[in-house]
């Protein structure tokens, strides 16, 4: 019994052997599989944008902000007025300066994936249309900013070009003038006035008589 026993237990071992190496073999797969899953994928290439911002002298750039895409990504200019933008991915993308004294013209910057992140800036100015500018970019004010109208200045020909002021000034000369006209004048005229009104209505009234007989 003993024997059988042993002859047994051998023949068990032996069949034991090849289920080793398989379990070792799908343990190194499996292994290999969670390494692949858990290594990152490749980081996306990222861009600067650079350029200048040219004030005039005295005038501070600290204040300044360079805004892309609403401040999506946001620069601050160096005492010198140069800033740079990193960490842009390629795309399009509106840039503008964001300041209190000066306005500035939008610019739109395209960034080439294909080319190796090769920037093109096309000059967004509403009043001369879409410009293409030299890169880095130099970007110069149009003008201060003005939140306030100015006050016009107190015209005088403007006043007495006024239709009712004019108007006015007739009737006054009108009112000065009839103290000098003598009155026996100013009757006659006004007479001869009438006279010259009755003339015109008898003259109409003939002539219309006269087309509605030759129409009957």
């Amino acid at each position: 019994s003993t024997l059988g026993a042993g002859k047994i237990t051998g023949m068990a071992s032996v069949r034991s052997l090849p289920a080793v190496p398989l379990l070792m073999a799908v343990a190194i797969l499996a292994g290999l599989s969670s390494a692949l899953e858990s290594e990152p994928a490749p980081a996306e290439e990222v861009y600067s944008i650079e350029g200048s911002v040219l004030v005039p002298r005295g005038s501070k750039v600290s204040d300044m902000r360079v805004s892309v895409n609403g401040g999506k990504h946001v620069g601050i200019p160096a005492a010198n007025g140069k800033f740079e933008i990193h960490g842009v991915a390629p795309g399009t993308y509106y840039l503008e300066i964001q300041n209190v004294q000066f306005d500035f013209t939008p610019v739109r910057v395209d960034i080439s994936a294909r080319d190796k992140g090769k920037v093109r800036a096309i000059s967004a100015d509403p009043l001369k249309g879409p410009q293409r500018i030299s890169y880095p970019l130099k970007l110069r004010p149009l003008g201060k900013s003005n939140y306030f109208e100015k006050k016009k200045a107190f015209n005088i020909m403007g006043m007495l070009s006024n239709p009712l002021f004019l108007m006015m000034g007739l009737m006054m000369v009108v009112m000065v003038l009839m103290k000098f006209v003598d009155p026996e004048e100013l009757n006659k005229a006004r007479a001869e006035l009438q006279q010259m009104s009755s003339e015109q209505k008898r003259k109409a009234n003939s002539s219309a008589r006269r087309r509605q007989v030759e129409g009957n």
